[in-house]
This record gives C-alpha cells, structure tokens and sequence, in this order.
C-alpha cells in the first residue's frame, strides 16, 4: 500500500487531494480543495487584519500615556512652584495648600476648585487649560493630604477614555518645608 501511495503521489497531474484517496484527476481542483484554500486564506487575511488593528490601538493608548504623564508631571510641578512662590513672598510655606481635591492651570498661580473636574482645553499654542480652546479627554485632579506639619503629600491624577476603557496615569510628591 505505501508503494501505491508514493508513486499515485509522485505524479504530476495528480491533486493532494486525489492522492489522498487514490482519485486521480487532470481536471484541475477539486470543490473541498478550493474551499479549503479559500478558508486559509481568509484565516491569514483576518490575522493580518486583526494585528494591524491591534498595532494601531497600541500605539495611541501609548500616545495618550504620554500626554496624560506630562499632564501629571505638569500637575505636581504648579503646586510645587506654589509652595516655592510661598517661600519668595515669605509667607508660610503651605499657604494655599490645603488638604482636599483641586484643579490646576498652568498659567495660574492658585489652586482651582474641583468643581466636576471637567476635561480639560487645548488651545492654539499647545498649552492644556481650562479657560478656552477644543475639548480634550483628559482630566486632570490635584489631591493634596497632609502629613505632618512639614510635610504634605501631593497626587496628580490625570483620567481619560479611549474605545471605551477609563485609563488613568498617577503621579505622587512630598514636599517639604525645608527652607
């Protein structure tokens, strides 16, 4: 039987499936083998499809990643330039810097009221805000918990939604009163 199946194989106008099982046609393919064929080929198209979307959601969750990092990063610096304008105007170092949720600005020198921490604005030069500009999705919130009398704890914490998923980057600061 292995003879049989080697030489039926062997032929040149034989189809794999015709060597399969012993059929021998020079008709061309057969209906399963067409269909078989086109279900592999649909299978590699779909993977192929499926990887290239994959790719590109990645790569802009891992953009808004970065943003939201800066947005963070930038939350942290205002509430410590804050505390430092405190120390050049000799007042106390933590004037203004209460425990509780609040809303920064990059161009203010205050903390702002939470208020339903809206989303914030992006305006013509690039700068993220909340007076004027387009809509984001980013959000932005200041939580600030004292620890001690000279030492408080500072998180940026910046949310937005992307297809549907809530994402969310954190930052953490102590500052202290070291002056």
């Amino acid at each position: 039987m292995k003879v049989n199946f080697i030489k039926t194989f062997k032929h040149q106008n034989s189809s794999l499936f015709a060597c399969l099982f012993g059929k021998q046609s020079k008709r061309g393919f057969s209906l399963l083998e067409v269909i078989i064929a086109t279900l592999v080929v649909t299978i590699g198209i779909v993977g192929a499809l499926s990887l290239i979307n994959y790719s590109i959601s990645s790569a802009t969750i891992g953009k808004s990643q970065i943003i939201a990092s800066g947005l963070a990063q930038e939350g942290l610096e205002i509430v410590r330039s804050i505390r430092d304008d405190n120390w050049h105007q000799d007042i106390t170092w933590n004037t203004g810097l209460g425990a509780g949720e609040y809303r920064v600005q990059y161009n203010n020198g205050a903390l702002l009221l939470l208020a339903g921490n809206p989303y914030l604005k992006i305006n013509s030069n690039g700068y993220y805000q909340y007076d004027s500009g387009d809509d984001t999705r980013f959000s932005r919130k200041i939580i600030i918990s004292t620890i001690s009398a000279i030492q408080i704890k500072v998180v940026s914490e910046v949310t937005w939604s992307e297809r549907g998923d809530i994402h969310n980057v954190s930052a953490e600061y102590r500052l202290y009163n070291w002056k």
